[in-house]
């Protein structure tokens, strides 16, 4: 009995720790449009979820920007096309999205400084099962 209650008390201290070691969100290639000071512009990245549960983009803000937004691209009635604010991006297990022109894509509002060619900006994504990211996006035209 004695010996059971040690397996016992071990896997109680084992698996949380096994739990938080679970795969991350992973980011490939950020980047994002250059933009006047108190522009908008658009920002893009592939996200990849090699875990075995989805995750899911709950909140976005930026360090260069007043304003973020996960944006979708969809058409219009009439035939054009626009942009509409989404409150969550669904990162389905084993999966990769990408955030890209035309398409979803995160939009900054009333950026905070001129961002030319080369210039980083700090983006921060949260997830509902993985915590907060910090990415740098290299402004790239």
């Amino acid at each position: 009995m004695k010996r059971l209650l040690v397996i016992l008390s071990g896997a109680l201290i084992v698996l949380p720790l096994l739990a938080q070691q679970a795969p991350r969100l992973q980011f490939r290639g950020g980047w994002m449009y250059s933009a006047d000071s108190g522009a908008v512009t658009g920002a893009f990245l592939t996200i990849v979820n090699p875990s075995n549960a989805p995750d899911t983009i709950v909140a976005v803000r930026s360090a260069c920007a007043e304003h973020a937004e996960i944006h979708t691209t969809i058409r219009n009635s009439d035939g054009t096309m626009g942009m509409r604010p989404i409150a969550e991006l669904v990162i389905p297990a084993h999966a990769t999205v990408q955030l890209r022109p035309r398409s979803l894509h995160l939009m900054l509002y009333h950026v905070q400084r001129t961002l030319r060619n080369g210039d980083r900006c700090t983006v921060f994504l949260e997830s509902k099962r993985s915590g907060t990211y910090q990415l740098e996006l290299v402004v790239r035209r």
